[in-house]
């Protein structure tokens, strides 16, 4: 083989589990290169809420929290139920007990970290859960990574201040109470000090990436962008280089491992009909994620697990065809979701993923769960944000161009909604009557402290308010998504498998993989969280593996 060049390792994907994957094999010794498809950094974790799940975090304890690996492998094996080979219990152990290593290694070498302290896991009752074991990364000036900051991913609607993930509750019930009034002036006052001091602050997703970007430019991290993975090439089951595509021309680098970190197949629309029986409308992960990987894997026959699954969600798409994933909108008082008979089918305020399984499952039971409806009431909107619609401020145009639904009564909006009138009637009278008790007696919508993080506190129940002052309103409801959590099977150290076997040189991390998670989203930042552990696991066994005389290395 003809080389172009040489390294030690090829990170494929510049997300924050590939970035943190460079800048471990970097730190290590090792001659690192990090290529990007896109013409931008930092794939969907740019895009995401910046938040990393990580159990006995010292971040997290250093704010109050009391935690152990103990209890954090008591809660996983608890709620992650999927037996499949991406979430065994050697891999839950490898997360548990490096997590915590790797964030103290990031902030050794400079990152700056926050602790989420009132953000639930979210299953908080279940043994061994917790509130406050998310982290994320400090408000980040863009400028001290120079000429990167112009081709940092941005999503479509990017924040007005700089934020933490782990206050965005308090966005939406600004307006209900003085304590969370308090919270969202506070980041106006932060953001506004940054102005002052000459910074681009930057946060949650922009930011993460922006802040390990920095790292890896210190370690000598080669990065290049616009540079697509074509090929992996091997040599008796090794692999021993990467075939990559930069200005139209292909080049062959040599390297001695390589780690797959890159988006799932979210933005393909055969693999998604395929495994997922919808298309791509709805998903909110970068545009660059058309499973590259996945084809590559499944042309050599690597081992798959949970293609049929993803980061699942609520979501609409606004009058402009943007899309807005829902997270505390669907959570407030004085709103529910049903479907087109006008029956509601699960708790509303649950973790986004349960209730994306929840719209797909119906939707297979009934054939009328796409779209389904959320449906509020004048209290809903006058009292809270939605998305990017400030209190009693409903622009003309996304009722104009049909995105929100309003009406004076029921009957009306179930009319225009197309929504079974007599179904949605004895739905409102049923829920109005569980407002009273304060108690759902139908799906638990309140019951967990998870629920009631987005929730109101004014109210008995925070998520429970009746739904009968007019006017009404409702949005479409799509099962989107924050990508696919299938693909390459992987063992503790982060390898790639064959029929059960290791392929030599290959790692996974990240959307591409099987997740740790199984089909469940255990806490905030259970996306970010697995994909930067196993990234910083792989560059380390890959340092242990390279470091080591192969004669004496014992394989596993």
């Amino acid at each position: 083989m003809e080389w172009n060049e040489q390294f030690d390792v090829v990170v494929v994907g510049s997300g924050a589990g590939g970035i943190v994957a460079a800048i471990t094999a970097a730190n290590k010794g090792l001659k690192t290169l990090l290529i990007e498809k896109g013409t931008s950094w930092g794939g969907s974790s740019a895009l995401s809420g910046g938040g990393l799940w990580i159990p006995n975090n010292h971040v997290s304890k250093k704010a109050g929290l009391q935690d152990s690996e103990e209890e954090a492998l008591l809660y996983m094996d608890t709620v992650i139920t999927h037996d499949g080979p991406g979430a065994t219990r050697e891999r839950k152990i490898a997360y548990v007990q490096n997590g915590h290593k790797m964030v103290q290694y990031l902030e050794d070498l400079g990152m700056k970290w926050v602790a989420g302290s009132l953000y639930p896991d979210y299953y908080p009752e279940q043994p061994g859960g917790k509130i406050g074991r998310s982290i994320e990364g400090a408000i980040f000036d863009a400028k001290k990574i120079g000429a990167l900051e112009r081709t940092l991913r941005a999503g479509e609607i990017d924040p007005p201040i700089p934020l933490y993930s782990g206050k965005v509750a308090s966005l939406p019930k600004a307006f209900t109470n003085a304590k969370d009034f308090g919270t969202v002036i506070g980041m106006f006052a932060t953001g506004f000090k940054h102005k002052l001091k000459g910074e681009r602050a930057i946060s949650i997703g922009a930011g993460l990436v922006a802040g390990l970007l920095k790292i890896a430019l210190e370690q000598g991290v080669k990065l290049r962008l616009a540079t697509p993975l074509k090929d992996l090439i091997f040599e008796d089951n090794q692999v021993v280089g990467v075939e990559i595509e930069h200005n139209e021309e292909t080049s062959y680098i040599q390297a001695k491992a390589v780690i797959l970190a890159s988006g799932g197949f979210e933005r393909n629309p055969e693999l998604r009909k395929k495994y997922h029986n919808i298309g791509t409308d709805w998903t909110s992960a970068s545009p660059d994620n058309t499973g590259d990987i996945l084809l590559i894997a499944q042309k050599y026959g690597f081992d798959t697990d949970l293609l049929d699954d993803a980061w699942w969600g609520p979501a609409t798409l606004d009058h402009n065809g943007a899309r807005k994933f829902l997270v505390y909108e669907r959570s407030m008082p004085h709103s529910i979701i049903v479907d087109q008979t006008g029956q509601r089918y699960f708790n509303e305020s649950q973790s986004y993923t349960d209730a994306g399984h929840a719209i797909l499952e119906r939707q297979q039971e009934t054939g009328k769960a796409i779209p389904s409806w959320l449906i509020m009431e004048s209290r809903h909107r006058n009292k809270y944000i939605f998305g990017d619609m400030l209190p009693r401020m409903t622009p003309k145009e996304a009722i104009e161009k049909g995105y929100i639904k309003k009406a004076e009564t029921i009957e009306e909006l179930a009319k225009i909604c197309g929504i079974e009138l007599e179904g949605l009637q004895l739905t409102i009278a049923r829920f109005n009557d569980f407002v009273d008790r304060g108690i759902d007696e139908e799906f638990g919508r309140g019951n967990s402290a998870y629920d009631n993080y987005y929730g109101d506190p004014n109210y008995k129940n925070p998520n429970l308010g009746k739904l009968e002052k007019p006017p009404y309103y409702a949005v479409k409801i799509f099962p989107g998504d924050l990508g696919t959590k299938g693909g390459i099977v992987t063992n503790e150290h982060g390898q790639a498998l064959k029929n059960g076997q290791l392929v030599e040189g290959l790692y996974a991390t990240g959307n591409c993989s099987a997740s740790v998670m199984g089909r469940v989203y255990a806490g905030p930042g259970s996306t970010l969280g697995p994909t930067t552990v196993f990234g910083y696991i792989s560059a380390n066994h890959i340092h242990n593996y390279l470091a080591v005389p192969q004669a004496a290395l014992v394989k596993k």
